[in-house]
């Protein structure tokens, strides 16, 4: 698995995906049969693959029982329905699902095989029984192929509510013969995790997982991809979309008929703040002097300037921006192995941007969607981390060593 930011998958990041990999942005995809029609997933692998970087499928059997018109152009789509029911697979099946994938990843041709797995929920033993049994699969084929199988960790609510609940899960899947994890970790529906013990036991469980020894690529991380390396994660995952930015049951849910925000503004992603601003209307309430603070030029960003006209941003400019400048910062963050060194850089970051947030406070300013509420809390659970697993972080380093 290779180390830094990947690219994950939502509606419309195909295209997206490759003018940032074009510019140095992203060292792995992670396709979504959710939002992408086999044919098409195959023929964007291989662009990918020309652009040097590594390919993985999430093969998405959390809500088994969900389907949409791309999911079932996928040779695995029959055996999700069939898991859907929650009962034993037959050897028949089996053999069906380990043919589905061997297709699908030589198609894609994976540098490795993410392994289907159901969303895990506290006290669902059979859950448990039922991933164990595809990741099996998933690991045969794997090995036959000659490439890793990471075990899918994707913790749900119920799951994820206690340190002794995440346990329960986690000592059973720590015992897979895996090659490495793909950690989701489902947290309260908001735009942006903000609760310090929620993040707390978020990063917890992948400590707990880097512990291992193996990779850990956390998905659906968005935003919070400043944290994966602070806790040992390898890879992490980062996507446009706000339902990338946090693994949401809700992607797999029937979409409503209310339609989506089309006339919402523009929100500018800032490094500086590591949340948005609404642009122009919030931006332009600032002095030059906190324009420029809060700028994180990129190439996707050249009409945001302080001081000048404000110009025409789109929203899909601001989606591309948000991409790179997250992709950037957790790229250099990511260039140390050590995740004391991440996490303490992470810290600084957080630290910097509470105190840019003060200062906008301190003129009135009131920033919309919250965009202040999480920062605080993120870095409390850092250093919390950092203070109470001491002796997690003193073996990654000898297992560095």
């Amino acid at each position: 698995m290779r180390r830094g930011p990947w690219h994950q998958f939502g509606d419309r990041s195909q295209r997206l995906a490759i003018e940032q990999i074009e510019n140095g942005k992203g060292v792995g995809v992670i396709i979504s049969p959710r939002d992408l029609a086999y044919r098409h997933a195959i023929r964007y692998a291989q662009v990918y693959h020309d652009l040097s970087v590594q390919v993985l499928l999430d093969p998405q059997f959390y809500v088994p029982d969900f389907s949409n018109r791309n999911l079932i152009s996928y040779p695995t789509n029959d055996i999700r329905t069939i898991v859907s029911q929650m009962q034993p697979l037959s050897e028949v099946e089996l053999a069906r699902l380990a043919s589905a994938i061997r297709e699908v990843n030589n198609e894609i041709n994976a540098d490795g095989i993410i392994a289907p797995a159901v969303i895990y929920q506290a006290g669902r033993q059979d859950i448990i029984q039922m991933n164990s049994r595809l990741f099996r699969v998933a690991k045969n084929v794997g090995d036959e192929i000659g490439i890793p199988t990471y075990a899918s960790v994707v913790m749900g609510r119920s799951a994820t509510s206690s340190e002794q609940t995440i346990d329960a899960i986690l000592g059973p899947v720590t015992s897979l013969n895996a090659d490495g994890w793909y950690f989701a970790f489902e947290f309260e529906p908001e735009r942006i995790p903000s609760s310090h013990d929620a993040i707390y036991r978020f990063c917890v469980a992948g400590l707990k997982l880097a512990y291992t020894g193996k990779p850990v690529l956390h998905a659906y991380a968005g935003p919070m991809a400043l944290l994966s390396f602070g806790f040992g994660a390898t890879a992490t995952g980062i996507g446009h979309c706000q339902n990338l930015w946090r693994f949401c049951v809700g992607r797999w849910q029937p979409r409503g008929r209310n339609g989506g925000r089309g006339d919402a503004p523009a929100r500018y992603f800032s490094k500086s703040l590591w949340g948005t601003i609404i642009y122009p209307e919030e931006f332009s309430s600032l002095s030059i002097d906190l324009q420029s603070t809060v700028l994180s030029p990129s190439l996707f960003s050249t009409l945001v300037n302080p001081g000048q006209p404000f110009l025409q941003f789109s929203r899909w400019d601001a989606n591309k921006h948000l991409v790179y400048t997250i992709c950037s910062t957790v790229g250099e963050i990511s260039e140390s192995l050590d995740p004391r060194t991440n996490a303490s850089a992470a810290i600084t970051l957080l630290q910097n941007s509470i105190s840019l947030h003060g200062t906008i406070a301190g003129m009135g300013l009131t920033l919309r969607d919250d965009t202040n509420i999480y920062q605080e809390n993120w870095r409390t659970a850092l250093n919390e981390l950092l203070e109470s697993r001491a002796s997690e972080y003193d073996y990654l380093e000898l297992l560095r060593s």
